[in-house]
């Protein structure tokens, strides 16, 4: 009985220590978003991924505010931030989220959170204009792989 008892006692204690690790990492991953401005990185990132869509896609301009709104619904900070604090208390322990937050506080992190939805912009720009640079090369691809699917079958 006493054994049951202490057995009983040992689940319940280790329980309460285990909800009160995870709110920690919750927590810290809350902090996170907030030391990353996770808000209005989501805000710019939105705004700028649809401006480039539209650039490549003009005749789609008069729905811009309507994309937007959509955008803003369901890819909003509010609608993702329990997943992505999920995310990121799954990924990282408290210690290696204190360490990003404390990355993020610094000049260096707060130059970084500034630029980076510009760099991200730039490096899409780039990859776009290498694939359409060896476009010719990737359709005589796809046209031999079709050719040796078709003599297969």
């Amino acid at each position: 009985m006493k054994k049951s008892l202490f057995a009983f006692a040992f689940l319940l204690f280790s329980a309460q220590i285990s909800v009160a690790a995870d709110q920690a990492r919750y927590e810290t991953a809350e902090r996170l978003m907030n030391s990353m401005d996770m808000q209005e990185l989501l805000e710019t990132s939105i705004s700028q991924t649809l401006d480039m869509q539209l650039q490549q896609q003009p005749a789609m301009a008069p729905f811009r505010g309507v994309m937007l709104e959509f955008f803003r619904k369901y890819m909003s900070y509010e609608s993702l931030k329990p997943d992505l604090v999920s995310i990121y208390a799954e990924a990282f322990s408290v210690t290696e989220m204190e360490d990003m937050i404390a990355f993020n506080n610094s000049p260096t992190g707060q130059k970084a959170a500034k630029l980076m939805p510009q760099l991200m912009i730039q490096g899409g720009q780039l990859g776009m204009q290498k694939v359409q640079f060896h476009m010719q090369e990737l359709q005589q691809m796809v046209a031999e792989e079709m050719a040796k699917q078709q003599a297969n079958q």
